[in-house]
């Protein structure tokens, strides 16, 4: 009885959570799943048009936008509870590729590396312009489809891994990743490549 009762609990919860956080995207398609953990940030001008979820997709961590930086995730894509990814320029997120529980994702630096800076920066209230992502160093990053990324890794600024590709559980990712290898450690490296020809285990 009593876990009948939590269950019906967090199905409120969740239903409550998703229609907060669809007010702060934009939606395309539909089938779209979100949990209590569903968040969204947007700030120094960011909107709901830069955040968009294509069809079928499963949003289950935090995303924060600011100063109009795009996260897209495409069809039938998935990102795990406790996962965040910030944006102040791009992250895109192929078709058909899931992210883990736990992942970070970044494509800036959250502020900027010269030391005069960062000693300005500290002397400043938390809500100061000068700790905006638009103060840090920051390029795209772009994951391909059908992409596998593992539980408690991180992906950083500048990133493209390739389309079929797996980032290993843990890894710190700080450069491509080509089509169809698997990327693991710390930083990143690729073991495994062509794992497309490897053998099929689930039949059709």
């Amino acid at each position: 009885m009593m876990g009948w009762f939590k269950k019906c609990i967090w199905t409120v919860l969740d239903a409550i959570k998703a229609n907060d956080v669809r007010k702060k995207i934009s939606l395309n398609g539909s089938h779209h799943r979100f949990c209590w953990f569903s968040a969204v940030t947007l700030s120094d001008n960011s909107g709901r048009q830069d955040v968009i979820l294509g069809d079928h997709v499963w949003m289950f961590g935090h995303l924060a936008s600011q100063n109009h930086g795009k996260i897209v995730f495409g069809d039938y894509s998935k990102i795990g509870g406790e996962s965040t990814i910030h944006a102040v320029r791009s992250v895109t997120i192929g078709d058909y590729t899931a992210i883990g529980d736990h992942v970070f994702i970044t494509d800036n630096n959250e502020h900027s590396i010269n030391p005069e800076d960062r000693f300005i920066m500290r002397q400043k209230d938390e809500d100061h312009p000068y700790r905006l992502w638009r103060y840090s160093d920051s390029k795209p990053v772009s994951i391909g489809r059908n992409v596998w990324i593992g539980s408690h890794s991180r992906i950083n600024k500048g990133v493209t891994i390739g389309d079929n590709s797996i980032v290993a559980a843990g890894a710190i990712v700080t450069k491509d990743v080509p089509s169809n290898a698997i990327a693991a450690g710390n930083p990143a490296r690729i073991v495994k490549t062509f794992i497309d020809q490897s053998p099929r285990l689930i039949p059709d």
